[in-house]
């Protein structure tokens, strides 16, 4: 697997967002930017979330609730996507062994390994958090803790800090068997320069080596394009003048437009709930491109969690928000909810009345099992405003 043949040295600058730091955590977010080394021409740039298929970890950091993840790829989704930027290049991060820790994590999961090679870390070179650095090199930096935007920051650091002699190997991905998928799912659809960087991947034909090739660089696009949920008539033009130019037919076209919906229904069903909001967004991407003869599965009917809580309801407690700057914790809650006269429990069985989570959306164990159960799901938001308290303890 190669991402491209044009002799040009390569870096690929990764970084991760996850749900802790441990073996057993996930990745919920990776972005990558490739480099030319010797031009510092940036030639790709790939960021998706990605769906953990677990509790989405502290999103106090790095910002990414259970609803933005559930109609995202899951890793063994974007691997051959995210392992055509790494073949053959040399890795750089911020923090090298921890990004390299988790992504091998990952591919281990499917059978596969990342040989990072001889790659390069800026923080070793830099000897300093990535913040400091930038302000060091005058580099501008926003939205710190996303992957995207760190990756982009990290780019133009290593710039500064190699050299011809910087030693160096290029990385590679061992024994996948996964084909490439094109779609993402971004939280960046929304930020100032994301029509420069659309235009920009929509006129740039990047050849993935497939037999599906074309049909991928269009869909590719296309996932850009519907980023926003909008088309415009200049993203139409693009997408038609992309087509044009790999000679796809209507047909290839249409085939495309609906695989690219079947995948993102296949996504919204992982969990076997489909949400208001995945709902919308599926009805939106339908709409879009122009199907209409592809059965939507629907909002899921879910037990409605009463806000009237009944002393000696049982309830148990999952994840943690950050109300008023202060991060509530599982503690803090149980303690809330023993004042009122509820009963506090350690995990969600049959005889649980209620869980309370972060994120009604979340995968995590206890929320899924509440799912199979029919037992009330409540953000903790909501909880707090059914009891009425203002301080916690």
């Amino acid at each position: 697997m190669s991402y491209r043949s044009d002799g040009r040295q390569r870096l690929v600058v990764i970084d991760t967002e996850t749900t802790g730091l441990g073996t057993f955590d996930r990745v919920v977010e990776v972005a990558a930017v490739v480099l030319d080394r010797t031009t510092g021409e940036t030639l790709d740039e790939y960021d998706t979330l990605v769906n953990p298929m677990r509790d989405i970890g502290p999103v106090r950091i790095h910002g990414i609730s259970s609803s933005m993840v559930s109609a995202a790829p899951t890793f063994e989704e974007i691997a051959a996507s995210l392992a055509l930027r790494i073949e053959g290049a040399v890795l750089v991060a911020h923090n090298l062994s921890f990004d390299v820790r988790m992504l091998d994590n990952e591919y281990q999961r499917l059978d596969a390994r990342l040989d990072p090679g001889d790659g390069i870390c800026t923080l070793r070179l830099s000897g300093e958090k990535l913040s400091l650095a930038c302000d060091r090199y005058e580099i501008p930096m926003t939205r710190h803790h996303r992957a995207l935007s760190d990756a982009r920051a990290t780019a133009e650091l290593v710039k500064v800090l190699i050299d011809e002699q910087t030693p160096s190997s290029p990385a590679s991905i061992l024994g996948l068997s996964s084909i490439v998928n094109p779609r993402t799912h971004r939280r960046d659809a929304s930020s100032e320069d994301a029509g420069s960087q659309l235009m920009e991947r929509l006129i740039g034909t990047v050849r993935y080596p497939t037999s599906d090739g074309d049909l991928l660089t269009y869909l590719n696009a296309l996932d850009w394009v519907l980023d926003d949920l909008v088309i415009n008539d200049s993203e139409k033009a693009h997408l038609d003048q992309l087509a044009r130019s790999l000679d796809l037919t209507a047909g290839q076209i249409e085939n495309a437009h609906r695989a690219y919906l079947l995948s993102l229904i296949r996504a919204a069903k992982r969990d076997n709930v489909i949400t208001d909001e995945e709902d919308g967004l599926l009805r939106s991407v339908a709409r879009l491109l122009d199907i209409d003869d592809i059965e939507l599965p629907g909002v899921t009917a879910l037990v409605p969690a009463s806000t009237e809580l009944a002393a000696g309801t049982r309830v148990c407690f999952t994840g943690e928000v950050v109300v008023d700057g202060a991060v509530v914790t599982r503690s803090n809650l149980e303690e809330t909810a023993a004042a009122a006269g509820l009963q506090p429990v350690a995990s969600v069985t049959k005889k649980c009345d209620l869980l309370v989570c972060a994120d009604p959306s979340s995968m995590s164990k206890k929320a899924t099992t509440a799912r199979n159960y029919q037992i009330p799901i409540m953000s903790i938001t909501e909880f707090i405003t059914a009891l009425g308290f203002v301080d916690l303890p």
